[in-house]
């Protein structure tokens, strides 16, 4: 290695290692200042930087890290803290704490690998996905990115296919069988119900068979059928999106919960993970607790109901994504109130209407790119890789500017995640085949 090009790799590590363990920004100066090169040297290498995704413009003058470096320095500890739910006051509606999944997510397995040489095939492969539905256009976009991992890897593959449950667990077991019947060479599931022990022993049965199985999203309460599990931290979304809120709101305010889908892990774990940081604000009360199933059309009518009940807006509206986010915001406008605080990521049109109305929102997108990374992980496997028994896709904390709080600070801004051009219905994490869609969710 020449010279110059150890040099500039100690740059570089300089440049890196200047950011604190929060990713607080830096000015350019400063940087250059450390770095003790000249400016075009040092401009070059910032701009080499941005261009690979290890650093990424904040504000006029000032970067930090990108994607690439907060990705390798991301950990998948989807830790549940010990909490006591019950501190919460909930004086309507119910919370409803579901069962069957206790001591939530940490386990020493969630950083291990496993090994996959026996499951060594030859290609082309065939892959069979038992998605739990397409009901909304986060699972629509889950599954286009999946589709489009399917084409830039189609050498390999000779046919997915692909079944859609219907959020029906029965319907689901029989998928199941179908596809198993088809010969596939892995199973990809997506499972429409946590809770339904039938199909959890059902993988167990198969896995044992020696079929390798994926879960993408949502996986069985008995996770001993895995090989592998794809998902993000719903625990860091609903920890953090609460925490956000409570702060917003100073620690004193009521406060209305609208979650997904009732029996659906990543619903469970927002809300219980929700739950443990309000509860460790006295002056927050949680008035109601309702499953909206994931849809504009739910938040919406579940947010009038409340309203006409309560007869009174709440000071806070945590929602554990924008899908029903989005219409309990529109409520709020077509009664000509003023619209509380509101969470909730993951669909375009949430972040264009809280944006034009100035609602202050913080969001986490529940990345949909997830299904292009389950199928990537399907190929390791079946080439003998040894592959993560969880894999995490990151989640970026999104705010509008001005509304960072002591404890929760943006990732981005809002106001550069948003894409105006693109429709309501684009899911923004759903990675390259966003692109290649335009932003249209296929119905």
């Amino acid at each position: 290695m020449s010279r110059d090009a150890k040099s500039n790799i100690q740059r570089i590590t300089s440049i890196l290692k200047g950011f604190d363990a929060v990713n607080t920004p830096r000015r350019t100066q400063d940087i250059l200042d450390d770095l003790g090169t000249t400016r075009s040297t040092g401009f070059g290498l910032l701009r080499a930087l941005s261009r690979a995704g290890w650093l990424e413009r904040y504000d006029h003058g000032l970067v930090r890290l990108g994607p690439k470096a907060r990705g390798m320095a991301f950990a998948p500890l989807e830790a549940i803290e010990q909490s006591d739910t019950a501190k919460i006051r909930v004086t309507r509606g119910s919370t409803k704490q579901p069962r069957g999944i206790p001591d939530l997510e940490w386990d020493p397995a969630l950083v291990r690998t496993v090994e996959t040489a026996k499951y060594r095939t030859k290609s082309p492969y065939r892959i069979g996905f038992a998605n739990a539905s397409v009901s909304n256009a986060w699972r629509r976009a889950m599954q286009e990115s999946l589709a489009y991992a399917q084409k830039t890897n189609r050498q390999q593959i000779s046919g997915v296919l692909v079944a859609d449950a219907a959020d029906d667990p029965v319907r689901q077991r029989e998928q199941v069988e179908t596809l198993v019947a088809e010969g596939i060479d892995i199973l990809l599931i997506s499972t429409a119900s946590v809770a339904d022990k039938d199909l959890s022993n059902r993988l167990k049965d198969l896995a044992d068979e020696g079929l390798p199985i994926v879960a993408v999203d949502r996986r069985p309460n008995d996770r001993s059928s895995l090989t592998a599990f794809v998902t993000a931290s719903d625990h860091r979304i609903g920890r953090i999106s609460a925490l956000w809120l409570a702060e917003h709101l100073k620690g004193q305010g009521r406060v209305w919960m609208l979650s997904g889908l009732e029996g659906a892990s990543p619903a469970i774990r927002r809300q219980q993970a929700a739950l443990s940081v309000l509860s460790q604000f006295p002056g927050i009360q949680v008035e109601f607790v309702s499953h909206t199933d994931w849809t504009p059309e739910s938040g919406l009518l579940t947010i009038g109901r409340l309203l006409d009940d309560a007869g009174r807006p709440p000071d806070g509206v945590w929602c554990d994504s924008g899908l029903q986010g989005i219409g309990s915001v529109q409520q709020f406008l077509r009664r000509n109130l003023s619209v509380p605080a509101h969470s909730g990521g993951d669909l375009n049109g949430m972040y264009k209407l809280c944006l034009e109305k100035k609602v202050p929102m913080v969001a986490l997108d529940y990345p949909a790119s997830m299904g292009a990374r389950a199928l990537e992980v399907a190929l390791d496997i079946l080439h003998g890789q040894p592959v993560p028994q969880r894999v995490e896709v990151p989640v970026q904390i999104i705010l509008p500017r001005g509304l960072e709080t002591q404890s929760v600070r943006a990732d981005t801004w809002a106001e550069l995640h948003v894409q105006w051009a693109l429709d309501d219905d684009a899911i923004l994490s759903q990675g390259p085949a966003l692109q290649l869609n335009e932003g249209k969710v296929a119905s």
